[in-house]
């Protein structure tokens, strides 16, 4: 009897999106590379790994699609999260809560998306545990 590998169960429901989703393009991580993402609470629980929502005041992003709109955003680049998302003046000297990810295979796949060659996309499972996610406090200068 052959084994069967379990299927993969998404946290946000992908299938009724009806399209390929993740997409085909899209990589497991070797559980080796850090990820990053802003933690505006500075209190990781699950609700800090849900997709980041569209701002209405924001052109939507090239390459944007529903499929993405499922997914997290993190980045693979400390500094390069920091300017994406902090570089107006007005956040110098402010302290900032980043969630520092070593994410593996079990945690679900990734896709570079968009311009910034250290964003990700990613497509969280049910099985990712955010209680072995470690915080890192960042003052912006």
């Amino acid at each position: 009897m052959m084994n069967t590998p379990n299927p993969i169960t998404y946290f946000e429901n992908l299938s009724a999106l009806g399209i390929t989703c993740p997409h085909d393009d899209a990589f497991a991580p070797d559980g080796n590379k850090i990820y990053y993402r802003y933690i505006p609470k500075g209190v990781v629980n699950s609700d800090c790994f849900l997709p980041t929502p569209l701002r209405e005041d924001r052109a939507t992003p090239e390459g944007f699609d529903d499929c993405i709109g499922r997914s997290v955003s993190v980045f693979d680049d400390l500094d390069n999260m920091l300017n994406a998302l902090f570089r107006l003046p007005f956040n110098k000297g402010k302290k900032k809560t980043i969630a520092v990810l070593k994410l593996s295979e079990k945690d679900g796949v990734l896709k570079q998306t968009f311009e910034n060659p250290s964003h990700h996309s990613w497509w969280r499972t049910k099985d990712f545990v955010c209680e072995g996610v470690t915080l890192q406090e960042i003052v912006i200068s």
